[in-house]
């Protein structure tokens, strides 16, 4: 399973600059990404997501790149 774990603010911080290009499928994806984050208390420290939940996380160059957001290396 390719999973992410980050501090729950910085998935807030992801779901917003998804926000902020303001296109429809980022949109779409920054939506799908809350629905997954508010299933988790907001004082729990690390938050894991499957990114398989949503497609439009996968790409790890374009998370580490587009979000500038530290993503463990992908296993092989």
């Amino acid at each position: 399973m390719n999973a992410i774990t980050l501090l729950w603010e910085d998935w807030r911080a992801v779901i917003a600059a998804m926000r902020a290009h303001g296109l429809p499928y980022e949109l779409e994806h920054a939506d799908h990404v809350e629905q997954l984050l508010e299933q988790h208390a907001p004082d729990q420290p690390m938050v894991t997501l499957s990114l398989t939940d949503d497609g439009y996380l996968r790409s790890y160059t374009w998370a580490r790149l587009r979000l500038g957001i530290p993503l463990p290396a992908r296993e092989r």
